[in-house]
């Protein structure tokens, strides 16, 4: 039986079929190569990071939705004109908002009451008989002859806006008197939607 200096040596791992033998005084002895473990190889370097990716481009925004009620909430706005002889009128303007829906109308006596979104369109529609229809896209926004009943709960609403080139709260009137001399309150209540 060979030395275990004489052993040839392997270039290769060692395998479960190769056997070790060592001699010694008390006899020969044949070891399995499995009893034997090797060293642990060294770890393998860390692959390289990737580029990153461009970023995609930002998506279109979506249209403005349209312009909510800015309060919510019911309000009043009053004119009151000097005196005004029968079949007589009155312009002027007064504040009340930006945008708006009007829901009623409430005169103090029997009276015209005519809005406009532009002190120009007002004063182009200022002699009209309420027997004459309107021109159509004269900025109009409301026109009640009030006779009798003076409060005109309005539906549908009117919906009006100031349409100057400086937009504003301000909205323009005609008041023609259908009586006697008088003063004229008109109360409008409404409900905001642009400031």
């Amino acid at each position: 039986m060979p030395h275990i200096n004489e052993l040839i040596l392997l270039a290769r791992p060692v395998q479960a079929t190769d056997s070790l033998i060592i001699e010694a005084p008390e006899g020969t002895r044949r070891l399995a190569a499995t009893a034997f473990k090797g060293e642990t190889g060294e770890r393998g370097f860390t692959g390289a990071k990737g580029d990153q990716g461009e970023q995609g481009a930002t998506g279109q925004q979506g249209d403005q939705g349209p312009p909510g009620t800015a309060s919510g909430i019911r309000e009043t706005a009053t004119v009151t004109t000097g005196i005004i002889a029968n079949l007589n009128w009155e312009t002027g303007k007064f504040s009340m908002a930006t945008s708006f829906e009007l829901l009623q109308v409430v005169l103090s006596s029997a009276a015209r009451i005519r809005l406009y979104n532009s002190a120009a369109n007002r004063d182009a529609d200022v002699g009209r008989s309420v027997f004459q229809a309107p021109t159509q896209g004269m900025g109009l926004i409301l026109d009640i002859n009030a006779v009798s009943v003076l409060s005109q709960s309005l539906d549908p609403h009117a919906h009006g806006s100031n349409m100057e080139a400086v937009p504003s709260d301000t909205i323009y009137y005609t008041i023609t008197n259908n009586g006697a001399p008088a003063v004229i309150t008109v109360a409008f209540t409404f409900l905001r939607k642009e400031h």
